[in-house]
């Protein structure tokens, strides 16, 4: 795990927590320091400086920025005539709910969702597609014979995001649908 991720868990777990407490965490989390290899402040300041967009300190305590802190995440997305999926996450309550429905009497309904992945894995990964930045609105102008829809709703500690498309996306696109398969043990996009 990289020591972006381990700061994201520790955090999570802990709350806000002052730069000599996380380093003796991380320092625990990856049993370094007993091997000589222990990670020093300017290495968790380098993490933390690098990623300043997401951190924030506050009376010398590190967190993450509330606007940008996921407490719940709504994304629904599909296509005439489906299938279409809503996926709904709840990171205060650790749980998350997928539902698919097709429109077609010819769409493959019998691939049944594989395990579940993890929570806590995909929730970091959020981190990385920033999408607090990404626009309001996605739209390819050219001509479409079938479009596909999108939504994401993502409710943060501070704000709540609200994003769409017609058959245009983020740049992320891609790796947050992998991530979204992942979680819900499916491939939806």
């Amino acid at each position: 795990m990289s020591m972006f991720d381990t700061i994201l868990d520790i955090i999570d777990d802990k709350g806000p927590i002052s730069m000599p407490e996380l380093c003796d965490e991380i320092n625990d989390k990856n049993g370094k320091a007993d091997i000589g290899q222990s990670v020093q402040i300017a290495d968790v300041e380098a993490v933390i400086t690098r990623k300043k967009d997401l951190f924030k300190v506050q009376d010398g305590s590190i967190m993450i920025d509330p606007n940008k802190d996921p407490i719940r995440l709504r994304v629904s997305l599909g296509g005439h005539p489906g299938p279409w999926y809503k996926i709904n996450i709840d990171f205060a309550q650790q749980h998350f709910h997928y539902f698919e429905w097709h429109l077609s009497r010819h769409s493959n309904t019998k691939i049944l969702p594989k395990r579940a992945g993890n929570l806590a894995a995909f929730k970091r990964q959020m981190y990385r597609y920033c999408i607090w930045n990404w626009l309001e609105f996605y739209e390819d102008d050219g001509l479409r014979l079938e479009d596909t829809y999108w939504d994401v709703k993502l409710e943060t500690k501070g704000k709540i995001y609200k994003m769409k498309g017609n058959d245009s996306y983020p740049k992320e696109w891609a790796n947050f649908c992998i991530s979204l398969s992942k979680l819900i043990g499916k491939r939806i996009c």
